[in-house]
């Protein structure tokens, strides 16, 4: 069943893959057009999200975190100021307790 260096086998699959090849081009043409075409529309699309993404961000995020950035200054100050008062008396007792013991005499 050989004929020379190939079985006739071989040659009809050959013949069969090749023709089928031939017919199946335009359909795998088709078919990676259509991929290439939903591939650019994703691409731009994620190009498109991400420029809302950052515009987003620049309008709404910035402003936003710069308020809270002044809010909490303004929250620090106030403590700061509602505190002072009570550290300077908490710190003359403590240097008036101090000064007190530094000038008893000790006893023998």
């Amino acid at each position: 069943m050989t004929t020379g260096f190939f079985s006739v086998f071989a040659v009809l699959a050959t013949l069969v893959l090749l023709a089928c090849g031939v017919a199946i081009l335009p359909a795998l043409l088709v078919i990676g057009a259509i991929v290439l075409v939903f591939s650019l529309i994703a691409g731009v699309v994620g190009f498109v999200l991400r420029l809302v993404g950052w515009l987003l961000a620049l309008v709404l995020i910035v402003p936003l975190m710069l308020a809270g950035f002044g809010i909490a200054l303004a929250v620090g100050v106030a403590l700061l100021h509602a505190a002072l008062p009570l550290l300077l008396v908490v710190g003359i007792v403590w240097l008036i307790a101090h000064h007190h013991r530094a000038s008893q005499p000790v006893a023998r």
